[in-house]
Parts: structure tokens; sequence; C-alpha cells
């Protein structure tokens, strides 16, 4: 197998023609008996049935790019980006006492914020999807996260002395867009951290959006370029992800702040 076999570029909605079969458990819990008890529960079922859709799907991708089948990064990496959106736009809606009280009813006692509605439910529904789990976990695509195996010179001081230069990114029209795109986006995220943004919803788009168009500038050898405080910024990412509905505090403001200043300095001196 030479290429991703076509994934479906998002989760399976109503409108598609996705529909759990029979024999699945999540099917057969919902038919029951009569649990439909109001708008409210009907909501709730609906938005458990995409999830139970988004699962096995991102299954497959971190399967497809773990053998690697996949040949189409850029593809890959906007699929998976879909897919976890959607599950994060999902479980963003479960707010309330209300919500919270039917979700447990239908899945399991759950936490109010949440935090082992995955385990829960794919234990309750005997889904097998670690490596969606773990996707949906860190909330980034595979294809970034591992940016963050590069060596990062802040952490390593001798790297950067050891390391083969690169090659300088190529003067074309698409670089050179890409360049002013990533220091906008750096100028952003380091403005709403000067602008008191502290809470995910703020701060995990403008991060984003930083690290994806990293992710696409390549050097000369068509390698993605490396440079001091790169690695960082996938933490961060991650870091926001999990950072629910809680806000940074004072001193991780501050270090995030540093951070994308020393990330800034080391994509410039990259591009020299």
């Amino acid at each position: 197998m030479s290429q991703l076999t076509s994934p479906p570029s998002y989760a399976p909605t109503a409108t598609t023609s996705f529909t759990p079969s029979n024999q699945t458990s999540y099917h057969t819990e919902v038919t029951r008996s009569s649990i439909i008890k109001s708008p409210l529960h009907k909501n709730v079922y609906e938005s458990l049935a995409e999830i139970f859709s988004i699962l096995p799907t991102l299954e497959m991708l971190e399967n497809s790019f773990l053998k690697d089948y996949v040949t189409d990064k850029d593809r890959f990496t906007a699929t998976s980006y879909r897919l976890i959106n959607q599950y994060q736009l999902i479980v963003k809606g479960f707010q309330g006492d209300d919500v919270v009280r039917v979700l447990s009813e239908v899945v399991a006692p759950l936490t109010p914020d949440l935090l082992n509605f995955l385990a829960v439910f794919t234990q309750k529904f005997h889904l097998h999807c670690p490596l969606a789990v773990k996707r949906l976990q860190v909330g980034i695509p595979a294809t970034i996260e591992h940016l963050n195996v590069h060596v990062d010179s802040s952490s390593h001081p001798g790297a950067a002395n050891l390391a083969a230069p690169s090659a300088a990114v190529p003067a074309t029209s698409t670089s050179a867009r890409l360049v002013a795109e990533i220091t906008g986006n750096f100028i952003t995220c380091m403005d709403a951290l000067k602008l008191n943004y502290k809470t995910k919803d703020q701060l995990h788009p403008l991060l984003s959006d930083l690290v994806v168009n990293l992710n696409d500038l390549i050097d000369g050898n068509h390698k993605m370029i490396d440079f001091q405080g790169k690695s960082k910024l996938v933490n961060w990412l991650i870091r926001l992800n999990n950072l629910g509905d809680d806000k940074l505090d004072e001193g991780e403001s501050e270090q995030f702040l540093e951070d994308l200043d020393v990330a800034y300095k080391g994509f410039y001196s990259e591009l020299e």
C-alpha cells in the first residue's frame, strides 16, 4: 500500500452515509429502551454518536501514519486537525450540570471537568482506539507533535555547534509568504500574552497557527527547519490543549512569553 486510502476528510455526520451497525454496543445501548426523554437527551446522544465515529476514523489515520503508509503529509495533517477540532467542539458543548447528569446516565459517572471522559466512553462501548485516544488528549496531529523529537539547542547548548548548518530557506514567493505569516504569528502570540490572554480558547488557536506554518516551512534541501526553542512551542501547544477551563498563572504566562521570544530570535537566526 503506497498511499493512504482516501479517508473521510471529516468525521461522519448526520448528512453522511455513516450509520452505526446494529451489532455495535453503542447502537444497542441507545435502542435498548425508550431513553430519548427530552431534546437534551437527543442532543447528547447525537454528540456521542459523532464521537463514536471520530474515534475509529482517527485510529485508522494514526495506524496509517505509524506504518508509513502516509505520503501526503499535508492532507494527513489537515484531516487529523479536522477530527481533533470536531471532538474538541463537541466536548466543549458538554457544559452545565444538566448535560453532565445526562452524560453520566448514558455513559457512566463522570467528573464535572470530563477529564476521564474518553477512558470511560471507550470502555463503556467497547472501543479499542488507543492511538486515537492519545491523539485527542494531545490535541495536535502526529506530524506536528513529532517536531518535538528534534534536538532543541536550548536544552542542549552544544548541539548548535555540532549540528551541520542547514541550507537557507529558498527565496521563493511561497517561502517569503510563509516567513511573513510566521512573523505575524509570533507577534500575535506575544501580544496576546502581553494583553493578559490566559485561557485555552484565547491562546491555543494562535499558537496552533504558528506551529502549523513552521511545519510547512522547509529549507533548500526540502527539510523542515529547526532552531533554538522550536520544540518548546509544541510543548506549549500540548500544554494549552490540556488546560481545560483553567488559566495560565502569572509565572506560566511569563515563561510562555520568554519561550516565544527565544523561539522568535532562533527562527530569524536560522534564516540568516
